[in-house]
């Protein structure tokens, strides 16, 4: 889960004390969850080590650097690079620019027909206790999860098709539905996923 059950209950406006759908608001959590992971195409948005293999072909190359896109984002760090360990430093012999384009100062691509690039993408949840998962991907699950809640109780329903994927948003407050879709979608861009066409 991106929130936690606390947060959501205060979200809905129910008291903490009040355990008598915890298990169910936490299965609307959990599905929530997994649809925005799939409406983004990734697995998840908790820091992870990633490997792409890049064909040669796909480096753009100059005299001074080399140059990749990777698929997830934000990357962190770069680890390794064909297997052998990467242990140069971030702003002097590499930048990433827009979260995911890797500008090399150098790599010995010469002898490789792909280059494998393992690399830390997305956000850590345990530094120093702190969770860096920013709120409105928190926010998004819980819209979400409400929405489903709300279908479940065959409340205020109104339904919208994303791409392949259809969602159910009920109306919360003075909210109406038209209004959740679009606060939602604005959300979603944010995060949203793609492979760049070769």
């Amino acid at each position: 889960m991106y929130a936690n059950l606390t947060l959501f209950k205060q979200y809905l406006g129910i008291p903490a004390s009040d355990t008598t759908n915890d298990n169910l608001l936490t299965m609307f959590l959990n599905s929530a969850e997994e649809k925005i992971n799939n409406l983004c195409w990734v697995d998840s948005f908790d820091e992870w080590t990633y490997n792409e293999d890049i064909e040669a072909r796909k480096v753009y190359a100059t005299s001074r650097w080399y140059e990749v896109y990777l698929k997830n984002k934000p990357v962190q760090e770069i680890q390794t690079i064909n297997w052998d360990e990467y242990a140069w430093i971030h702003g002097t012999d590499y930048m990433i620019i827009y979260d995911r384009r890797i500008i090399f100062k150098e790599i010995q691509l010469w002898s490789f027909w792909i280059l494998s690039i393992w690399y830390k993408a997305w956000y850590n949840r345990n530094d120093d206790w702190v969770d860096r998962l920013p709120d409105d991907l928190k926010l998004m699950e819980m819209m979400l999860a409400s929405g489903m809640r709300q279908q479940h109780n065959y409340e205020w329903v109104s339904s919208y098709k994303l791409g392949d994927e259809s969602i159910t948003f009920g109306s919360r407050g003075n909210m109406t539905p038209d209004d959740q879709y679009f606060s939602f979608t604005t959300l979603l861009n944010k995060y949203k996923n793609f492979n760049l066409p070769v």
